[in-house]
């Protein structure tokens, strides 16, 4: 199940110098939580809300190039299990989409989980059968300086708020930017005991910790579903109400959240299985940086899940990759394959600057050279119709 049908064009993007309080501002206009980052036309990785968490500056002086997460571009053709499986290992809640070296779109999370939710390993899986995450509880009565800590310190981007020991809201971050520009000075043994405004609001600095929960939390946000219900409802709510989290509640005791982030990493560690075996010879002594040796492991693997379509048997796949002008600016890679399964040996092999497009070129060249082998074999033509 491939990811093409997914994609998405509505997504917002940034030069590196704009600055976080800018960002922060688009964000929230377009009423999302990711964008895209440029130098001009390259593309240099995407930027999230929740990043805000983690760091501390001036918002209104720091550029956005601070905050930036690299992240490789992401084929159309990319496996659903496979994106949900790098989403959660990137811990992202979106991919962007290349074809080439060109951004198409990009695949929110959300759309990930409500395809996966189709697969047949998830048809009789409930919610408590998914990891839940248990953030510490808050009263409507804390400052929001605890709810900030608890955020920040449990990594958490959302908390239960209790009235009178029930259920009476959630609190988000997004639920503070909505409110005001708050962003985390400093990180002190306990929590934050100091912020960082942006300059508009600094007059009201002093009165911020004391400001309860309930002037941030929200029934608005707040979905609830049972242990027992089936896992592809609480999806189906969850894409709906465009939420990233669901509370778990039985017998008005809350058990935790069930989250985007958990759902992808139970899609993403679902088992293909796989009849098929591959052999790298000379990735690990290329000048790639880590995710993009990481980013042809899969690349590979999606493409012979694909050659699984044609042979109905064993085989084994050898790419052997080799890197020229190491020392310039520019790489180029040439990728020779050998395919092989009983009866049959298969070699293909492409040159290009772009190492996934050599890849992908190499495997296409393999699966042209496969269909001529079972010409006139009707049930195994039909995969590439």
């Amino acid at each position: 199940m491939e990811v093409g049908p997914l994609i998405r064009e509505d997504f917002v993007s940034f030069d590196k110098e704009d600055n976080v309080s800018s960002m922060i501002g688009m964000l929230k206009s377009k009423k999302k939580r990711s964008g895209l980052v440029f130098d001009k036309k390259k593309f240099l990785g995407i930027v999230e809300d929740k990043r805000l968490l983690k760091s501390r500056f001036d918002a209104t002086n720091t550029k956005i190039l601070k905050l930036v997460k690299k992240i490789p571009l992401v084929s159309e053709h990319l496996d659903i299990i496979e994106a949900a499986y790098l989403m959660h290992q990137s811990n992202v809640n979106f991919l962007p989409v290349g074809k080439g070296k060109k951004i198409v779109g990009v695949l929110y999370g959300l759309d990930v989980i409500r395809r996966g939710a189709e697969l047949d390993q998830l048809k009789n899986i409930k919610v408590n059968d998914v990891k839940l995450s248990k953030p510490s509880k808050l009263k409507n009565t804390d400052k929001i300086a605890t709810a900030i800590s608890i955020m920040f310190n449990e990594r958490v981007e959302q908390i239960p708020v209790l009235v009178d020991g029930k259920l009476g809201g959630i609190i988000s971050f997004r639920d503070v930017l909505k409110k005001y520009d708050i962003f985390p000075a400093k990180r002190e043994v306990g929590g934050y005991n100091s912020w960082n405004l942006t300059r508009a609001f600094t007059s009201n600095r002093p009165e911020m910790d004391k400001l309860p929960v309930e002037s941030f939390s929200t029934m608005d946000s707040v979905a609830v579903i049972g242990p027992e219900e089936e896992l592809f409802k609480g999806i189906d709510l969850m894409y709906q109400n465009n939420l990233t989290n669901l509370v778990v509640v039985k017998n008005d005791e809350i058990l935790g959240l069930l989250t985007l982030k958990n759902i992808l990493r139970r899609i993403g560690s679902l088992k293909i299985p796989k009849n098929f075996n591959i052999k790298f010879i000379g990735l690990r002594k290329t000048s790639l940086e880590p995710y993009q040796k990481y980013n042809i492991e899969r690349i590979a693997a999606n493409e012979s899940f694909k050659l699984q379509r044609a042979i109905h048997n064993d085989f084994d796949i050898t790419l052997h990759i080799k890197e020229y002008n190491k020392s310039g600016r520019q790489q180029k890679f040439s990728v020779h394959m050998r395919l092989e399964y009983p009866g049959q040996i298969i070699t293909s092999e492409q040159d290009d600057w772009d190492i996934e497009t050599a890849v992908r070129k190499t495997f296409n060249n393999a699966k042209n050279a496969t269909k001529k082998k079972f010409k006139g074999d009707s049930p195994r033509e039909k995969p590439y119709e």
